[in-house]
Order: structure tokens, then C-alpha cells, then sequence
């Protein structure tokens, strides 16, 4: 990252200024000289940075600090502004789209939310994020901050370098379209377009439950599963932009020749097909035709019914999340041993944030043949719920500035410094 800027004094003093800015925004308030001191370098140096920095608007003086025990005069002390710049994140879905503003703390001040038909025109659905956006761009605060990212969640396969979706099984009309282009020909602001659960996986690492650790898989479940992984604290996305996309699993010999999940399971090819909402109501008609009838009001039949029911140890209603929870605890398991990470956290749908499924999930886990692993991993309920997909979103525009361990000067030089 930093040798894409060139080499020299400008590039030191440019890496000095972006790590004295990190330093005072996740340590501040601070002064000049705790700065020198934590940062080791000389007072000089430091002044000369906090000066241009301020210049800039990216930091305050706020007041004074307390004087040494050997008294002397207050410090006086400098905080980061996090309305010097704002950042956009957009979700889209198959049926809805969210739009958000966001500061340079990734706190998010405002969010709109529209829905749409299924098979809309991707076009037009960018046509009404326009009308969010340019709403945002009206706020006073907004007006006077720097511009420093669009990032979009969407389902597909992602192609990095046009911004496009590759492939998507389910949303075949939108493939191809120019996300990043059209935003960046609109705004001329930079805009990375990600898919929907790398994108929430990386919220949730920065942001959420994932924020102490350094390797984390986040494993959506709901209508369908994905898995976003996080490696020494950077995303892996593969060389096709695939990786994670453990809804593609082969399922027919586990659940047909061994007999498990006999409720939920229906010749379902991949692990994607039946970890979905649909597919636990079908199996709880299921189960009420055969020997669970009466088990269960058919007429109230939904998932958080379900649930409601299997915490009240109803037998059709514990059987369905005890299979469902059976099969995540399967790819849970070849995720963990695959690659042994410290922490999966589970997020998604409802479904997801259950705390009964969850226990059984674990349970599943702890039965794995190779015990080191799934002894050692930690599993949690994921903390970002509805607007996990905008802070991911988000995530993707700042994290280099200010949460990648790595300083990418290039893109501090282009956002800051022009």
C-alpha cells in the first residue's frame, strides 16, 4: 500500500501525518507532546503536522488538559473532527435498498430506506438512491466536509476493477450493470461496490463483534447462507471474487445417506437450497402431516412463531431449529477446521440472533472429530442487526484511512491532501 505513493521525504511525512491523525482519533483528546511521546517523534515535527492538520479541519483544539505533577502550563488539547468528511453506504437487495450518511467515525446520522418490486431495474433503482444521496449533499455539516467514499453491498458475485455484478443466480437481470460508473460519473466521488456479506462481514469485524480479534468468518444464515472471512485483519475475496460463497456445499449425501434432517429436507441440492425460511415452513407442514400432527397451529405457522414454540420445548417446533441449527453447525465446522479462525459469528436473517439456535450450533460444533479447533473458537450472536449491511458499506470507505492496520497513503493523499 504505501509504495504505490513513491518513496522519499514527502512520503514519510505523509505516513507521519495519517498515524499522528489515527493517534488522535482513536486516542484523543491528546496533546502535542503525548503525541511526541507515544509516537516518538521529535516536538518539532509533530507541531508542524498538528498545524497543517488543522489548517485542514481534521482536528480541534478543544481546551486545556492537566498539568504535569511538576506543574508548568496546560496542554492544550487536540481532537479528531469527524465532520470533516462523510462517507455514503448503500445496501441493495433483491426487494428493498437502504441509503446512509456517515461521518468519519463511521456513525451513521441519517438512513432512508425505499422498497421495490423483485426483478426491478437495477437503473432505476440507482435513480432513486440518487435522490437520497443528493438530499445528503444538502446538509450544512455535509457541505463544508470532504467527500471520502460511496460504498455499495449488493448479492453477486462482484467484479472489483468495473464494479459490476459477474454473477448472481438469483438477480440475473442486474448482472452486468455499471454500479461504480454510474456513481462516480454522477458524484466524481470514488465508489466500491462489494458483495452484501463480505461487505457485513466487515462491518462486524470493525465495528462489531469481530472488533478484538484478527481472524473472524462471518457466517450468514436466513434465505440462504454465505460466509465473509476475515484473515489478519483483511478480507479475502478471492481471485474470482468467490470465496466465502459456502451456500454452493453439496448436501445430498450428508442429509439423504445418513438419514438426518428429515423434516427439512427434500432433495435439496446445496446447503444454500434448504438453510432457507422457506424451506423450515415447508418442513414444519411436513411434520404436521406425519407424526407431529397437531403439534402446531398450521394457521400460524412463521419462522418467529417457530421459535417461540421450540423455547417452549414444543417437539415439532425444537426438531425443526435442532435440524436447521445441525446443518450451520456442519459448515461451521468445515469453516473452522478449513481455516481455523478465533472467532465465527453468526448474523443474517431473524433466525440468525436466535439464542436457542445458537446454543445448538455450538453443540454441533463441539462434536467435530478434531477437537483443538472447536474447542479453541469462539462462536457469537452477531451485534450489527438491521443496518449491518450501510455500516459494512461504510467500512469499505474508511477502513484503509482509519482501520486497516496497513496505512494506505495512497488513497490518504488523494482523499486529504488534493
Amino acid at each position: 500500500m504505501i509504495r504505490e505513493a513513491g518513496y522519499g521525504p514527502k512520503l514519510v511525512r505523509e505516513f507521519n501525518e495519517l498515524n499522528i491523525l489515527r493517534f488522535i482519533k482513536n486516542d484523543g483528546p491528546i496533546s502535542r507532546a503525548e503525541l511526541a511521546k507515544r509516537y516518538k517523534l521529535s516536538k518539532a515535527a509533530v507541531s508542524e503536522i498538528i498545524s497543517n492538520l488543522l489548517e485542514l479541519g481534521y482536528i480541534h483544539e478543544i481546551g486545556m488538559g492537566n498539568s504535569t505533577k511538576l506543574g508548568g502550563r496546560k496542554p492544550i488539547l487536540l481532537k479528531f473532527n469527524p465532520h470533516s468528511g462523510f462517507a455514503i453506504g448503500i445496501e441493495i437487495k433483491r426487494d428493498h435498498a437502504r441509503v446512509a450518511l456517515s461521518d468519519l467515525n463511521a456513525k451513521i446520522h441519517n438512513v432512508d430506506y425505499f422498497s421495490f418490486k423483485p426483478g426491478a431495474s437495477l437503473k432505476d433503482i440507482v435513480k432513486q438512491v440518487y435522490s437520497y444521496i443528493d438530499d445528503f449533499l444538502k446538509i450544512d455539516w455535509v457541505k463544508k466536509a470532504r467527500p471520502i467514499g460511496i460504498g455499495i453491498a449488493i448479492p453477486g458475485l462482484v467484479n472489483y476493477k468495473n464494479g459490476k455484478i459477474q454473477e448472481s443466480d438469483s438477480l440475473k437481470k442486474w448482472v452486468g450493470f455499471p454500479l461504480k460508473k454510474s456513481f462516480e460519473d454522477r458524484y466524481q466521488i470514488e465508489t466500491v461496490v462489494e458483495n452484501d456479506v463480505k461487505a457485513i462481514s466487515l462491518g462486524e469485524f470493525h465495528f462489531g463483534a469481530g472488533k478484538s480479534v484478527r481472524d473472524m468468518v462471518y457466517l450468514w444464515v436466513g434465505d440462504g447462507v454465505g460466509a465473509g472471512i476475515i484473515i489478519n485483519g483483511e478480507l479475502l475475496r478471492g481471485i474470482s471474487a468467490s470465496a466465502g460463497e459456502v451456500g454452493y456445499y453439496d448436501v445430498g449425501f450428508l442429509v439423504k445417506e445418513k438419514g438426518y434432517c428429515k423434516l427439512l429436507y427434500d432433495e435439496h441440492k446445496n446447503f444454500g437450497d434448504i438453510l432457507s425460511e422457506n424451506v423450515l415452513l415447508g418442513g414444519a407442514k411436513r411434520g404436521l402431516q406425519g407424526s407431529f400432527a397437531g403439534q402446531l397451529d398450521e394457521k400460524k405457522l412463521s419462522v418467529d412463531y417457530i421459535l417461540e414454540e421450540a423455547h417452549n420445548n414444543n417437539p415439532l417446533a425444537l426438531e425443526l431449529v435442532k435440524e436447521y441449527g445441525f446443518l450451520v453447525g456442519i459448515i461451521c465446522i468445515n469453516l473452522i477446521n478449513t481455516l481455523n479462525p478465533e472467532l465465527v459469528v453468526i448474523g443474517g436473517q431473524p433466525i440468525a440472533h436466535d439464542s436457542l439456535l445458537l446454543k445448538i450450533i455450538k453443540d454441533q460444533i463441539k462434536q467435530d472429530i478434531l477437537r483443538t479447533p472447536s474447542r479453541i473458537v469462539k462462536v457469537k450472536k452477531a451485534k450489527l442487526k438491521e443496518d449491518a449491511a450501510i455500516i459494512g458499506a461504510v467500512a469499505l470507505v474508511l477502513e484503509d484511512l482509519f482501520y486497516n492496520q496497513r496505512l494506505n497513503i495512497y488513497k490518504y493523499r488523494e482523499v486529504f491532501r488534493n
